[in-house]
């Protein structure tokens, strides 16, 4: 349990700082070195960026366990020195869980504008202006609706205290009296002991997963759109230089799809259906709470690998420095030689 513990961290550290150097030299980058034909695009980058910090702040404040236990599913957070502020150790972990939903939101409105960019038909418009302000707003909707729904379906309860506590203490050796969590128990066992599904928590359910869908569906519709229009742009006369650029935010927006849906989408999608339809994913909890604490370290990799003008910006950044380093180096050696001829 110590070693999990010190791995689990050792991981969300390592990724915390990696988010932060990785966001933070995008954002160089999409500021100094994005083409003139990126328009609105650069902001909604800069956008999605800033919110991949906060997002790891927040990760390595909570320390999150996400697991799933026979009908039970949930994220926890010991409680620690809030212990006399349990309910805001909850707001801090719905705050956390509401970063899921403005990731998987952010992702399909950029799925948007990039076919609104490709289709040339003046709905690029509506990304400008006010416009562009409102689609900023849409990801914090989302996460502000996600929650409110853990504060109304997800709260902790004496019933699931008590399901959950022999699975805290055996796998992280955590009593159940030190934590808060956000999560839902889908069969609680009546005054019998015999489970009976709460419907409660199913509607909560199909609240979250209407939202889950929504955006995954988004993202596939118009991912299909944008690759049908990117394979016609030479044949609608584009130059070289439009298509290639086209083609590379494409591809980054793809990879940058498939790491949501790698990290996120999936293992929560199949960690949060489990317990509803009596399937044990137990043992993969490790794993979720891990790919969840990588997510903001690892999204800005593709935009900065395959857009070219952002290689080139990374590979000049990264000279410059080894080339700082090497002029302090021989001006050091420079002068201990002036010193030593003394």
């Amino acid at each position: 349990m110590m070693l999990f513990g010190k791995i689990k961290y050792s991981i969300q550290l390592i990724s915390f700082l990696v988010s932060l150097v990785c966001n933070f030299v995008l954002i160089f980058l999409i500021l100094n070195k994005s083409p003139k034909k990126m328009g609105s695009y650069k902001y909604l980058l800069v956008y999605f960026c800033c919110f991949s910090i906060f997002f790891s702040i927040l990760d390595i404040i909570v320390e999150p366990y996400i697991h799933s236990h026979g009908s039970a599913m949930f994220m926890m957070m010991e409680l620690r020195h809030l212990k006399f502020a349990p309910k805001f150790a909850y707001l801090l972990t719905t705050l956390l869980c509401g970063c899921f939903a403005i990731s998987i939101t952010t992702i399909s409105i950029q799925f948007v504008f990039r076919y609104f960019a490709m289709e040339r038909k003046g709905r690029i418009s509506y990304f400008r202006g006010k416009w562009l302000i409102i689609w900023f707003l849409v990801p914090f909707i989302t996460g502000t609706v996600w929650i409110i729904q853990d504060w109304i379906f997800l709260v902790p309860n004496d019933k699931m205290s008590e399901y959950i506590s022999d699975t805290v203490f055996t796998n992280y050796g955590i009593n159940v009296t030190d934590i808060t969590y956000v999560g839902c128990l889908f069969y609680p066992p009546d005054e019998n002991g015999i489970p009976q599904l709460d419907f409660k928590q199913l509607i909560g359910f199909l609240l979250f997963g209407f939202i889950l869908s929504t955006t995954f569906w988004t993202v596939v519709i118009f991912g299909v759109k944008s690759y049908k229009l990117v394979r016609a742009l030479p044949q609608h006369g584009e130059s070289e230089y439009t298509y290639k650029l086209q083609s590379q935010l494409f591809k980054a927006l793809v990879a940058q799809a498939f790491i949501p849906i790698t990290f996120l989408f999936i293992p929560i999608g199949l960690l949060f259906t489990a317990p509803l339809i009596h399937l044990d994913f137990e043992p993969a909890s490790f794993l979720v709470t891990i790919f969840y604490s990588m997510y903001p370290a690892v999204d800005p990799l593709p935009i900065m690998l395959i857009v070219a003008d952002y290689r080139e910006g990374l590979s000049e950044l990264f000279d410059n420095l080894r080339g700082k380093r090497t002029n302090q180096i021989g001006s050091s050696y420079t002068d201990q030689q002036a010193t030593s001829i003394s």
